[in-house]
């Protein structure tokens, strides 16, 4: 990805005679972004077979990283969706790098939970992503401390980067509002998460194994009280020639303060819309990818799979919910492309379904098939 590299002469900015810094540093900016479109086919809409698909802009995504000082540096990134209101910061955050082997973030930062990149190859992430426990942000401060093969994350979050009325979100947070007639009155606070991960190195072998943490507060507005949000995760991410198998498990419990009439379901939002999902459950991931590096380029051929299986303990009509994406994504000069096809029974927007580990609405796996376009700049 190309971006454009600002050399900033802070003297000379200020009209004032240029004062040479320790080893000669300038600060500096560099702006970058994307512009996506999409294809797809989704089966469940009848328009959309009946016209051989769609074609739509996807996303512009503005992005500044900044090296402030020697120790200083500052990213953010925001993205305009396919609507007006749709557009929202993905992250925004200031980093010290003062310390040895440390890194302290400060701003809306990503979370440290799961593995340490994504628990996914493709452009529709999984189940996790949907769930609040893959590729999240929210606004707090973490602490990285790196030392030969451990990276030890700690991290507190105060709150999500919008409010929980507000449907803007580049990930799944908590939402406070009303779905199919249930009134959810909830907010994500005060929130501490831990990562631990240690690589092993057999040569051509990597093999990655961590553990995740959480534990924060629901704050129930309504009643002026507070319930908890506890989870852990275990996940092992394996390299060897080109060969990549993630493994994953995560155990969850959005214990709001108010569960009655709720019929053990939650709500979550994003990218402008409200679902509701099983409030206690387990989600399991297990995929495999294979990159060829060509001299134009890289092909990564994957199969992601990921499965929520709901607690019934307070409703037992609660169904289990599976995503399984098959693809290949293309990396050539500044584009990067995706080719999905990703199946899915019981989960999110995939053939018109309304939550995750919720009552099935039908017992049909559907399908959508989906490219996608970035050119990065």
């Amino acid at each position: 990805m190309k971006k454009l590299k600002l050399s900033i002469l802070i003297g000379a900015l200020l009209g004032a005679p240029t004062v040479a810094m320790a080893d000669d540093f300038q600060p500096s900016v560099e702006l970058g972004g994307a512009v996506k479109v999409k294809y797809f086919v989704d089966d469940a809409n009848q328009a959309s077979k009946s016209n051989g698909g769609e074609f739509a802009f996807d996303a512009l995504e503005l992005d500044i990283d900044s090296q402030i000082s020697e120790n200083w540096t500052a990213s953010a990134k925001y993205i305009f969706k396919n609507s007006s209101s749709n557009h929202f910061v993905k992250y925004a955050y200031a980093a010290y790098n003062g310390v040895e082997d440390w890194q302290f973030q400060g701003g809306i930062v990503s979370k440290p939970f799961g593995n340490k990149s994504f628990i996914s190859h493709n452009w529709w992430e999984s189940i996790n992503y949907y769930m609040g426990f893959e590729d999240d942000y929210d606004l707090g401060a973490k602490a990285i401390y790196n030392s030969g093969a451990w990276t030890s994350e700690i991290a507190f979050f105060k709150n999500s980067e919008y409010a929980a009325n507000d449907t803007r979100s580049y990930a799944a947070d908590t939402y406070s509002g009303t779905i199919n007639g249930t009134e959810y009155n909830n907010e994500e606070t005060n929130t501490f998460n831990i990562r631990q991960s240690y690589v092993l190195d057999f040569d051509k072998l990597t093999v990655q194994l961590g553990a995740s943490l959480e534990y924060g507060q629901i704050y129930d507005s309504l009643h002026d009280d507070h319930g908890t949000s506890t989870a852990y995760a275990v996940h092992l991410d394996a390299q060897y020639s080109g060969y990549q198998l993630q493994l994953q498990m995560v155990d969850y419990d959005y214990d709001q303060f108010d569960s009655e009439g709720k019929n053990g379901l939650y709500a979550m939002k994003m990218g402008e819309g409200a679902y509701e999902v099983a409030a206690k459950g387990q989600i399991f991931a297990a995929n495999i990818a294979k990159s060829i590096g060509y001299d134009w380029g890289t092909v990564t051929v994957y199969n992601d799979y990921s499965h929520l299986t709901p607690d019934t303990d307070v409703n037992p009509k609660l169904n289990d919910s599976v995503i399984n994406t098959t693809g290949v994504s293309i990396a050539v000069s500044d584009f990067f492309i995706y080719v999905d096809h990703i199946y899915g029974k019981n989960a999110v927007w995939i053939g018109g379904q309304s939550g995750l580990g919720i009552e099935n609405q039908d017992d049909d796996f559907h399908s959508l098939f989906n490219i996608s376009v970035g050119y990065y700049f």
